[in-house]
């Protein structure tokens, strides 16, 4: 193995018209997933984890809900663990007419909740669903450009160790990711058919070649 230094800060863009579904950073235990169109879809019954694991920073999801809220859903997305269940844990989430966001500490099962009301410009049209995870907060923003506003603000944050990000939809009906933004990132750690890739603000080890951008330095039963 060797040794980088690497950027203080990590970012990266998932563009399914690029990448599709790369079997590499998906793991996906039940139901439909398939790129299509330049998007990842999830239906009937989907969930999914990514293999790549994050701590701390900026993460979108550019998704098209394709209804309001509505009696019978079930939606999540953000970053979850199903090993850890509800404990370090950030997540938006769908519940028949009622949409959530959510974060867990390390050591309670309950969480931090804020109710937010839906609205109609975020219903079948890609938008933005933005977790900000810094050190003693936690932030929800929703909207595109302009119209993106913050719901939330929380203080339960999870414990700082890289969490997967999390998927699932039990519907039918198609719930599409557009793309996926991460950026400020503390640490991430990918694996590979090679063995594990890991980068932080100190030194890391490698057994790939690296990803950055420079070398300078349950939930409820739902899921």
């Amino acid at each position: 193995m060797d040794n980088r230094l690497i950027d203080e800060r990590y970012s990266f863009l998932y563009d399914p018209f690029i990448f599709g579904l790369r079997e590499d950073f998906w793991r996906i235990y039940s139901g439909t997933v398939a790129a299509v169109n330049g998007i990842i879809r999830f239906k009937s019954s989907a969930v999914v984890n990514s293999s790549a694991l994050f701590m701390r920073g900026k993460f979108e999801f550019k998704m098209t809900v394709p209804t309001a809220p509505t009696a019978g859903d079930s939606r999540i997305w953000g970053l979850y663990s199903r090993a850890l269940g509800n404990r370090n844990a950030i997540y938006f989430f769908i519940s028949g007419t009622s949409f959530f966001v959510r974060s867990y500490a390390r050591d309670s099962g309950t969480p931090e909740q804020t109710t937010v009301t839906w609205l109609g410009a975020w219903t079948n049209t890609p938008t933005s669903f933005e977790i900000r995870w810094y050190k003693s907060t936690i932030e929800f923003w929703i909207g595109n450009d302009t119209l993106k506003i913050k719901v939330a603000t929380h203080t339960k944050i999870p414990q700082d160790i890289p969490m997967p990000l999390y998927f699932s939809n039990s519907g039918t009906d198609a719930f599409d990711m557009n793309l996926l933004g991460i950026s400020e990132v503390w640490k991430a750690v990918f694996a590979t058919q090679q063995g594990w890739y890991s980068s932080s603000s100190t030194t890391s080890s490698s057994t790939s070649s690296s990803t950055s951008s420079s070398t300078s330095s349950s939930t409820s039963s739902s899921t």
